[in-house]
């Protein structure tokens, strides 16, 4: 399995390795969106600094917005952190930010290429 997924006290960290597909980003969603303790996060952190390749296709990219948008039905307010280092993943994520902001998402969102970064973003 390329993620594991850790609850934290206020949000949830989930962290891919290798290569991804989509599949693991569906079931790494499905294992936080399903989970009773979402409903009281203020995060999450999409960790993908370790990961080699992001094997989504552009339409794929966007269905996973699409979906982030119902989840975003349920819990209006959440702070949503991603990181990344590979080159195309950060395009992948940055096309995948432009269609969450095209669908009016109103989680607040930011591409990090570190997790301090990301971490001091949470807390502001």
């Amino acid at each position: 399995m390329p993620y594991s997924c850790t609850w934290e006290d206020r949000g949830v960290y989930i962290k891919f390795t290798g290569i991804v597909t989509l599949q693991e980003v569906s079931d790494s969603d499905d294992a936080m969106y399903d989970d009773p303790r979402f409903a009281g996060i203020d995060y999450f952190i999409w960790d993908a600094g370790d990961v080699t390749s992001l094997a989504l296709s552009d339409t794929q990219v966007d269905i996973t917005a699409v979906r982030d948008l119902r989840a975003s039905l349920k819990k209006d307010r959440l702070k949503c952190a991603f990181i990344a280092k590979e080159q195309r993943l950060v395009k992948q994520l940055e096309q995948y930010l432009a269609k969450v902001q095209a669908l009016k998402i109103c989680w607040q969102m930011a591409l990090f290429n570190d997790i301090s970064r990301a971490r001091q973003w949470l807390l502001e």
